[in-house]
């Protein structure tokens, strides 16, 4: 995907230039971490990497005036960084692992031992960290150089290299150092090559990870005269600057009422013109008068209606969020179904740094009118609405990786047709958070991979991630396979920790025409990481050709684990081949992962079996599965295992007085209750 940081940024740059505090601010919260690693790397001492950060941001809002291109900043940004760091850096012996590198060796091949995926990837990149700081100071340099900063090789003049070839040759003798390296800790049963092999986006994911001293902020914000703190929004400006701005717009007003000052004829004209306007007005009004009754009623309807079309969606993206900045302390807020439009725009472009960024909605939104949804099988509403993240025709991707707030707001007359692959709200995803997301009276008709939240989902590097709160009401149907009311396809890919879909409810109908349908994910499947399906519900209808599920169609295992735990489906399941109140077929494929299923409900009319087995059955672990009638299903003692104190509810006239989660939105049943979904 095409890296447009550069381009989004530079309006921002130019403000900057200009002096703009809040672009000094945004510019400061985009860079920091990346800026403090650096200097952390390269000095392998926090007290003077700290000095020389601040120094860093200084001199570059003090110079940026100066810079031509603003397209050109991030290159120009990180020289500047290396360049000074250069300076600075003591000489430092090394090329060679070290002690303390062994030791992380070794605890990183324990944690690998005892499936320890979490304290596996906090050895491997104080690894790398120690590994870069044991280069000497020219090594570190051309590394970052080449790699983080991603610049050409003929701008080395920054750093005073003048020959290219130089340059060159110097870089490849990094690069063999660091493949010395690899080689001496996989003799300590450590294989760290993946990290390697893809240096960018490593020292991106270990920049995420740092802590920055706080003394970087304040020594900043004190030099810029402007809050640049990331914990905070709040600007403050010197006090002498707000002194000298009170005196000139005091100058401002004494000219200003100077200028307005009435003359007494001034005041005979006023008068006179308002007396002619009071005339006019009487006599209006007693033509008018009859006709008030019948003008206020219709301006009465007029204004109710005009209410509603503030949230309707007009079919149109935005040009930019509703404030934020897109950090986790500060989300880019959406609040209209155009700047929803807005971010499937930024990301089917491609637009990875947006990808990556915190969203929250801060209003419910309404994509299409519902009066009609029982008909848009054969009658489309106004509105198409096309999924954040998608596939193209080389089979590359654009897929969304950041966090997505609902809010405990709803989303309601989402439409999504077309039978295209990855459908849903969300096409495309890869280690991202959805939480108090609420779809309602929603529509999805896609092809394979089609799911009511997401489409397709998958996990490879963050410690946890998934789906968390989430509620879908509606229909899903896919034209190929994997369907889900959730999200059709759910994978933990890579040596991870855990891949969770936690505290989620679906309610409508699920249908998958070839294949893998579930209410909850169309499939479930653990890599070599963790696939957790807990606290979860459905009531929808779920149908497929085969492999079709309550909760998922296809629960399945290579190296990894996949786990159900307290769940329910009261939604009627139907399959040629394949089907159960839970799973519809669990797997465990090659290798020695498993799949684990406990705590688990269904009623008895939705399904006359449980789960199917299917291949490795010595690695499939099916703990309670207990089938009740409806009866027994609205106890909350028949249900062991759940939590009714913080998690589970039951109320009187909701979902059939069967257990609710307390996370879900109310206004989910409104809509959910009032619907028929029957195939």
């Amino acid at each position: 995907m095409p890296d447009t940081t550069n381009k989004q940024l530079a309006p921002t740059v130019v403000l900057a230039s200009h002096g703009n505090k809040n672009a000094c601010r945004e510019l400061y919260i985009h860079y920091y971490k990346n800026i403090f690693f650096i200097c952390n790397s390269i000095t392998g001492n926090v007290s003077l990497a700290s000095k020389i950060t601040a120094q860093v941001f200084i001199r570059m809002f003090e110079s940026l005036d100066k810079l031509g291109d603003h397209n050109d900043f991030e290159q120009w940004f990180y020289s500047l960084t290396i360049s000074i760091c250069s300076h600075n850096a003591p000489e430092m012996n090394g090329g060679l692992v070290d002690n303390e590198t062994v030791k992380l060796a070794k605890e990183a091949s324990e944690a690998a031992a005892a499936h320890n995926n979490s304290a596996f990837e906090r050895s491997v990149v104080r690894i790398l960290e120690r590994m870069i700081i044991c280069l000497p100071p020219k090594a570190r340099t051309l590394l970052f150089y080449n790699n983080f900063a991603c610049l050409d090789v003929s701008q080395t003049a920054l750093l005073e290299k003048k020959e290219t070839e130089e340059t060159k040759t110097q870089i490849d003798a990094v690069e063999k150092l660091i493949e010395k390296q690899v080689e001496k800790i996989k003799t300590y049963g450590v294989d760290i090559s993946m990290f390697t092999s893809d240096m960018t986006s490593t020292l991106r994911h270990m920049a995420s990870k740092i802590f920055v001293p706080e003394s970087i902020h304040n020594e900043v914000s004190e030099k810029l005269g402007v809050n640049v703190s990331p914990y905070s929004s709040k600007k403050t400006e010197k006090p002498e600057k707000k002194d000298s701005e009170k005196t000139v717009q005091k100058k401002e007003t004494e000219e200003e009422k100077q200028k307005f000052r009435l003359t007494k004829s001034d005041f005979i004209l006023f008068f006179s013109i308002i007396a002619v306007v009071l005339i006019i007005c009487s006599v209006a009004a007693f033509f008018l008068n009859s006709k008030d009754n019948k003008d206020n009623a219709q301006t009465t309807v007029s204004q109710q209606t005009n209410e509603k079309p503030a949230l309707l969606w007009n079919g149109a993206a935005a040009s930019s969020f509703d404030g934020g900045n897109g950090s986790e302390e500060n989300p880019f807020r959406i609040a209209t179904g155009g700047q929803l439009a807005y971010l499937a725009n930024l990301i089917n472009e491609g637009n990875s740094y947006y990808a990556a960024c915190s969203y929250i909605l801060t209003a419910d939104i309404i994509i299409n009118e519902t009066d009609d949804f029982a008909s848009w099988g054969e009658v489309p509403p106004e509105n198409r609405w096309t999924p954040v993240g998608s596939s193209t025709n080389d089979d590359s991707y654009s897929y969304f990786s950041g966090t997505f707030d609902g809010n405990g707001h709803t989303i309601s007359g989402m439409y999504v047709t077309g039978k295209n692959d990855y459908s849903g709200l969300f096409g495309v995803s890869r280690n991202a958070l959805f939480k108090n997301v609420t779809l309602v009276d929603s529509y999805v008709d896609g092809g394979s991979y089609t799911g009511g939240i997401c489409g397709y989902y998958a996990a490879d590097t963050k410690e946890m991630s998934g789906f968390e709160s989430c509620a879908f009401s509606g229909k899903v149907k896919s034209d190929g396979n994997n369907a889900g009311g959730i999200t059709g396809y759910f994978r933990a890919e890579g040596d991870k920790n855990t891949t969770f879909i936690s505290g989620c409810c679906v309610n409508g109908s699920v249908e998958a025409v070839k294949g893998y349908a579930g209410g909850i994910t169309g499939a479930s499947e653990a890599d070599t990481g963790s696939v957790i399906i807990k606290n979860c519900f459905n009531t929808a209808v779920v149908k497929s050709a085969k492999n079709a599920g309550g909760i998922t169609g296809d629960s399945r295992a290579a190296d990894g684990v996949a786990i159900i735990d307290c769940t329910y489906n009261t939604g009627i399941v139907s399959a040629e081949e394949n089907e159960g109140g839970i799973s519809g077929i669990i797997n465990c494929t090659e290798g020695e992962g498993r799949v684990n299923i406990q705590n688990c409900y269904m009623l008895d009319s939705s399904c006359p079996v449980t789960v199917t087995r299917g291949t490795g059955d010595e690695r499939l672990v099916v703990g309670n599965i207990t089938i009740l009638n409806i009866n027994e299903m609205a106890i909350e003692s028949s249900f062991n295992g759940f939590d009714f104190e913080t998690i589970w509810k039951t109320t009187d006239g909701v979902n059939n007085n069967l257990p609710v989660l307390k996370s879900v939105n109310d206004i989910y049943w409104s809509f959910s209750e009032t619907e028929s979904y029957s195939f």
